[in-house]
């Protein structure tokens, strides 16, 4: 297995969580709006520091809303906004997990923790707000498949990135 923690070049680093918000951002719209949320605190929670995984986490929320209300016309009213919101604390409850459980193992145990964290936060705000027909298991499958399919796209891309000044090194020489 690679080192996790390997540190990128200091203006990768800087540059991560805007990047990875770009990144998920482009594929949300293609796909319609299923943002991987689980895939984005799962990586934040792998390979940046709470501060930036943090924020990392809250640029991907707020362009994923920006998205629903400016681009599809998401209604303005207390329900869609509650909602919205309710998507931002998943998230950061699936960031902690999978934080907590990438030190009991490795990568694949955090994207599960943070899967599990988010959907049950969200089911605990359906149960109180919502509708629960949303935690269908076909609906939650196609939802943890496509957090899956991101999650392992954007770890492959990560271990690219920690690799290209090890790679430039090489070739310089």
């Amino acid at each position: 297995m690679t080192d996790m923690t390997k540190p990128l070049a200091p203006p990768v680093m800087l540059a991560m969580p805007a990047v990875l918000a770009a990144i998920t951002l482009s594929g949300t719209v293609v796909i319609a709006c299923m943002m991987p949320f689980a895939a984005i605190a799962a990586i934040a929670a792998l390979f940046l520091p709470w501060r930036r995984g943090i924020a990392a986490i809250g640029l991907c929320w707020l362009g994923n809303q920006a998205l629903g209300f400016g681009l599809m016309g998401f209604p303005w009213d207390a329900a869609t906004l509650a909602a919205g919101l309710s998507l931002l604390a998943a998230s950061l409850a699936a960031f902690a997990a999978a934080r907590a459980a990438a030190e009991w193992g490795g990568p694949l145990l955090a994207f599960l923790a943070a899967f599990a964290a988010f959907e049950v936060s969200l089911f605990a705000y359906a149960l109180a707000f919502g509708d629960v027909a949303m935690f269908a298991p076909g609906v939650v499958g196609l939802i943890a498949l496509n957090d899956g399919l991101w999650f392992a796209g954007l770890w492959l891309g990560w271990q690219v990135l920690a690799r290209i000044p090890e790679l430039t090194a090489r070739q310089a020489r």
